[in-house]
């Protein structure tokens, strides 16, 4: 049960209501996710506009960003986002063992070498961001990934710890969907 009673999408009003009515448009519902962040509908805006743009833009396809996503939700601990994230990725078809493998280190298939090096990056990331190292962008580099790129995968990795701080500390339960 989440620590905050999660504002019911049919009662809100105001600003609150024109948020929930905008994520209700792309998701065709109100996650519990901005049910719990509502309390804030600025920040819940904010945080939803910074999501489109960090899942659609730079040069970055879509589907691996939400591999960096469930990737960054599983190592700091969030099943929240971790069942979210994956349910992305089988909207991608996906399967459920591919996304477990990839979520627990496995280099996909489904991925370039290129793209299973910033999965690995994306990893490090998630767990320690002061920990990286000039050794571990200069081996993106190598790989093949520009500055904008990293700072890109960076982007996509913090927006999930972000999100993954509220989901977590708010104790927001599973959707349906996700259980």
């Amino acid at each position: 049960m989440a620590r905050v009673e999660l504002i019911d999408p049919d009662k809100a009003e105001g600003r609150t209501k024109e948020v929930f009515e905008r994520v209700k448009a792309y998701y065709q519902m109100v996650p519990g996710l901005q049910k719990a962040l509502c309390y804030l509908p600025e920040t819940t805006d904010a945080l939803w506009s910074l999501s489109l743009a960090t899942a659609r833009e730079g040069s970055i396809r879509e589907e691996l960003k939400r591999v960096f996503f469930a990737v960054t939700a599983h190592e700091v601990e969030c099943e929240y986002c971790t069942a979210a994230h994956m349910i992305a990725l089988f909207l991608k078809q996906w399967s459920q063992q591919e996304c477990i493998d990839v979520i627990l280190g496995k280099p996909s298939p489904r991925l370039s070498d290129k793209e299973n090096v910033a999965v690995d990056f994306a990893r490090a990331v998630a767990k320690r961001p002061a920990g990286i190292t000039d050794e571990q962008t200069d081996s993106l580099r190598s790989a093949g990934w520009s500055d904008a790129e990293i700072v890109e995968i960076v982007a996509a990795v913090a927006l999930m710890r972000y999100t993954t701080t509220v989901a977590s500390a708010l104790d927001v339960p599973l959707e349906k969907a996700m259980e």
